[in-house]
């Protein structure tokens, strides 16, 4: 299974794939850990593993995972002048 969210700014997103780590016993990689940590506790979801991007490139985290922002994490991977992607969003 492959979940995906995609949704408009200030829609639940990150809420949505908090509890979807949980539910999944994933980690989320994402670009501030500490930063989703603390937004976690807020929304009063505990017992997620928050990884920086570079753990997974570095092979430090084995496991599922569920990626905040992936334009982001292509930024962090791809060290180049990337201007676009594109997405098929499958049923």
């Amino acid at each position: 299974i492959m979940y995906r969210i995609i949704d408009h700014r200030s829609s639940g997103k990150t809420s949505r794939l908090m509890l979807l780590a949980k539910e999944n016993h994933a980690a989320i990689a994402c670009s501030n850990p500490s930063a989703m940590r603390t937004k976690a506790y807020a929304y009063g979801i505990t017992g997620i593993d928050f990884i920086p991007y570079s753990d997974l490139f570095e092979g430090k985290y084995e496991g599922n995972v569920l990626i905040d922002e992936i334009d982001l994490f292509v930024r962090y991977f791809i060290d180049a002048n990337l201007i676009g992607y594109s997405l098929t969003n499958e049923d």
